[in-house]
């Protein structure tokens, strides 16, 4: 596991970037959470479903990044968008490539299924997370 290079106010008090990952399949998220936590050094937090994003973040002041099992639509129209955006989370969808473009073009990441290790490592390193 990877070390943060960085903390400040940018990172929650103990200096541990949160991870979000929203996803329905339990082997798919561990599979996400172990790439992210192989990666650098972070504290995943998992929901299963969308309702449940606001709840599990009560307690956040900053999340890093969500990766979500949602379309763009979805997402839009929950307006979580703003709620991940309010809390600095750089968002990046696991659903609905066919959106992929307007997905990028809202400077968000977009990992098309099924994706690999590696793809979830890019995806972290294009989102310049404080790790090395």
């Amino acid at each position: 596991m990877k070390d943060c290079v960085k903390t400040g106010a940018e990172l929650p008090q103990d200096g541990t970037p949160v991870i979000l990952v929203v996803e329905h399949d339990t082997l798919i998220a561990d599979d996400i959470a172990g790439s992210l936590m192989a990666a650098c050094a972070c504290r995943v937090i998992h929901v299963r479903h969308p309702a449940d994003i606001l709840s599990s973040l009560i307690h956040e002041a900053r999340v890093f990044a969500a990766f979500l099992e949602m379309r763009l639509s979805q997402v839009l129209e929950s307006g979580l968008d703003r709620s991940l955006a309010e809390r600095g989370a750089r968002i990046i969808l696991t659903r609905g490539d066919e959106d992929e473009d307007e997905v990028r073009a809202l400077g968000w990441g977009m990992l098309v299924r099924p994706f690999s290790d590696r793809m979830i490592r890019d995806a972290v390193s294009s989102l310049k997370l404080p790790c090395r």
